[in-house]
């Protein structure tokens, strides 16, 4: 159910934006970005918005309050309100995540992870961004992960598409291959 909510408002909050102010688009998506680290890091609050015992009035003017505490824009604002109001806060990551989803569709842009067990150099990092920007057609924004755990090699997700080359990987596939010799 919260999906469909989710992706209901995520695309239209998105279509408005568009709509009233094309060219904050980018600041925007970073403070939708930025309030769903706020709410990450402050599940109470999320919680507390999402209790029914609390009045829709008390929510506004608790919703309010980090409005202008955090000097949100009037759109973001509006949003945060709506939500409170429908009792839909539990939905913001969703409703994000559909906003971004819709802002990288606009400006063909396509989100990439690569995980490797040691920060990439430079040269690396402009070398996937060009192949993964050939393989995808897209501009990349390319998110870096570090995860010892692979031992070597890289990860690089896009999507639901997963290229594996890590050392942690390559090991699985011989001991399986092994076992199965074995066995």
């Amino acid at each position: 159910m919260n999906d469909k909510a989710e992706k209901v408002y995520g695309e239209a909050f998105f279509e408005l934006c568009l709509e009233e102010c094309p060219d904050k688009l980018q600041s925007i998506t970073e403070e939708l970005t930025a309030l769903g680290g706020i709410f990450r890091e402050n599940p109470e609050l999320v919680k507390i918005m999402g209790t029914p015992t609390i009045s829709a009035e008390e929510k506004l003017s608790l919703t309010k309050e980090i409005i202008e505490n955090g000097n949100v824009c009037e759109l973001c604002g509006n949003l945060l309100c709506v939500l409170a109001e429908r009792g839909r806060f539990n939905c913001f990551d969703g409703i994000v995540k559909q906003f971004r989803a819709k802002y990288n569709e606009h400006f063909n842009i396509a989100d990439i992870t690569v995980t490797t067990s040691a920060p990439l150099t430079e040269e690396l990092r402009s070398k996937i961004i060009a192949r993964m920007s050939e393989v995808t057609g897209k501009k990349v924004n390319l998110r870096e992960k570090l995860d010892p755990d692979i031992i070597g090699g890289i990860v690089i997700d896009h999507g639901s598409t997963r290229y594996d080359g890590s050392v942690k990987s390559r090991i699985s596939a011989i001991k399986k291959e092994l076992g199965s010799v074995i066995a």
